[in-house]
This record gives C-alpha cells, sequence and structure tokens, in this order.
C-alpha cells in the first residue's frame, strides 16, 4: 500500500482527464484493500472514489477532497487454484490475466485481447466482445462492502452476480468493492491453445484497427440498442437497418452506426471529438475537458431522443468528484 497526495486524477484515467485527488492510495492486493479501508476510517475522510484503469468511467476537473482507492495490479496477482481455476486480484488489468491463463494452456478468455480494463472493471461491467461475455467464465466474485464497518468479505456465485449486457449487480451496489475474482476456464489442447493465442493477437490487431486506440478515451459511450421494443422502434423508423442488424449485429443495433448516422461523426467541442474512427468513441484529441465530452453526449442523447422517442443508455460512467 503506498499513500500519494494532490495527485492529478488525469494521469491515472485512461481518458486522461481529471482534477486532483487530496489523497491517493495504491493497492496492490486484497489485504492493502483492508489496509486502506481502515486508514480511511481511521482518519474519518468520507468522501471515497474507487478507480482502477478508469477505462469507462469519466472523472470530473474539480479537485477531488477524499480518498482515492486506486487498484493497481503489479503483475503478480493472478493464481492457480485449481487444475483449470484462476483467482486474481481486481487490479490487475484483462492483459495481465489473458496471458497467465494461455501461458498456463487455459482457453476462454482470449476474445477479451486488447480490452483496457482491470479485471474488477471488467466484471462489474460485464464486459464483452466478438459475441462473448466475461460472466461466461466467472465462477465466483468476492467484494467488501466499504460502507460497513465489518468489512468481511462477501462472496458472489456467478448466478448471485446478476449479470446481463453490461450489466451486473456491482452496479446496482457501488458500495461493494470487487476484491478478487474467480475464473473457470479450460485446459486446452497444444492446438487450441495457439488458436487461442491466434485470437487474441487477432483481437488486439482487429481494436487498433477500429477503433480510435491512438487517443484517450472511456471506450464505447452509449450501450448498444438491445431491448426488442428499442430496436423495433428504431427499425420502424431506419427499416433500411434491419438487413445489416440481422446479418451483423446479431439482432442489436449498433449505437456506432446510430451516432454516424445522426451526423455526430467528427464532432468537436474544446479538445473533444467524436471519433471518425469510431463513432461511439468520443475521444481526447488535446487537453479536453469533463464539460467537453458531457456536452458532445448530452447532444447525441437529444438528438438520439427527438429521432427515436427514447433515450439511450450510457456505457461510460460520469463521475462527479466533488
Amino acid at each position: 500500500m503506498k499513500l500519494h497526495y494532490n495527485i492529478p486524477l488525469s494521469s491515472l484515467s485512461y481518458y486522461r482527464i481529471g482534477g486532483k485527488a487530496q489523497t491517493v492510495i495504491e493497492v496492490t492486493s486484497e489485504q492493502d484493500i483492508r489496509n486502506a479501508l481502515e486508514y480511511r476510517k481511521d482518519n474519518k475522510i468520507e468522501n471515497l472514489l474507487v478507480l482502477g484503469m478508469g477505462a469507462n468511467l469519466l472523472l470530473s476537473d474539480k479537485q477531488f477532497d477524499g480518498l482515492v482507492l486506486w487498484l493497481h495490479g503489479d503483475g503478480s496477482g493472478c493464481e492457480l487454484v485449481g487444475k483449470d481455476v484462476i483467482k486474481v486480484f481486481a487490479g490487475e488489468s484483462m492483459d495481465t490475466l489473458l496471458q497467465y491463463a494461455l501461458r498456463k494452456g487455459l482457453v476462454g478468455l482470449e476474445w477479451a485481447g486488447g480490452l483496457p480494463s482491470t479485471v474488477g472493471g471488467a466484471v462489474r461491467g460485464n464486459a464483452g466482445a466478438f459475441g462473448s461475455e466475461i460472466r461466461n467464465t466467472v465462477l465466483e466474485v468476492s467484494s467488501i462492502d466499504y460502507v460497513s464497518d465489518d468489512k468481511r468479505l462477501y462472496t458472489f456465485k456467478n448466478e448471485e452476480c446478476s449479470f446481463s449486457y453490461r450489466h451486473s449487480i456491482f452496479k446496482d451496489n457501488p458500495s461493494f468493492l470487487i476484491t478478487s475474482v474467480t475464473f473457470q476456464l479450460r485446459a486446452g489442447t497444444k492446438e487450441e491453445v495457439e488458436k487461442a493465442w491466434q485470437t487474441y493477437h487477432e483481437n488486439i490487431a482487429y481494436r487498433e484497427k477500429n477503433h480510435p486506440m491512438e487517443y484517450p478515451s472511456c471506450g464505447s459511450v452509449y450501450m448498444n440498442i438491445v431491448k426488442k421494443d428499442e430496436v423495433d422502434t428504431i427499425l420502424g423508423i431506419w427499416p433500411d437497418v434491419k438487413k445489416i442488424s440481422d446479418e451483423k449485429w446479431h439482432g442489436k443495433i449498433s449505437m456506432g452506426y446510430i451516432i454516424h448516422r445522426l451526423g455526430f461523426t467528427g464532432k468537436k467541442v474544446g479538445g473533444a471529438q467524436v471519433s471518425p474512427k469510431h463513432s461511439n468513441y468520443i475521444v481526447n484529441v488535446g487537453q479536453a475537458r469533463s464539460e467537453d465530452i458531457i456536452e458532445i453526449i448530452n447532444d447525441i442523447k437529444d438528438t438520439f431522443h427527438q429521432t427515436f422517442g427514447f433515450y439511450p443508455t450510457p456505457e461510460v460512467m460520469i463521475q462527479e468528484t466533488t
């Protein structure tokens, strides 16, 4: 556990946006989390911000007068606890986990190659890509309720995590801080492991080619449209989209496509821009402030509502830090 003072959160967030934090505790293990929460209690610090990689988070530019718990894996947080079971500290990156699993000959997570997230963040948002979701391999999740005084570990089996599209019980209960995740994977043959490594590298290359990885961002700003009634509403207004929805989007409708068709691609406000590479990304092209991002988010939301009569669901979490 390491303490830092007056740290700009822009240096810790994937978006490279955020004001200064009064106190940051860098934690690299479950025990560090317990120690940090004790520090908070002993020093009577009320405001708490939990931060991982910050890849799905937009922070305020204002100073945060409180404690930031920065879950930051050091690469040593993966442990093989069964023949094909891995327990991982929540602050480890998904890339660390993927490489560890593949070196152990375990397959099932290679689809997540290039996913910019900590393990805890990916589970909290039930991250998914290329037709897979992280819930498919989660065995159980350990967490601490940082509002409670007992600070005991709660274990959630997969079926208790309320996983759904980009959602979990941990989004509904933000005081439950994920400390570790246990994954049930599968031992692959030599050929399967080689294929998994290939998939891992191909998916990284796909992200670099099709997503604006060259700029800081929060990933996809809005969730794709998946509810049947909402899909039907859009198809009623844009019937020509049905074919691509069926053939490419598995019955969903891409928010990147919608944002582009609504005319927002390339739109700039201050240092923020709707990416010409992928329209569901709002990138920081130079000294963007949170207000710049929020203005574009709201413009898209209002135009979407005027067009379809309902609002899109944000995937980014907007964190006001005061």
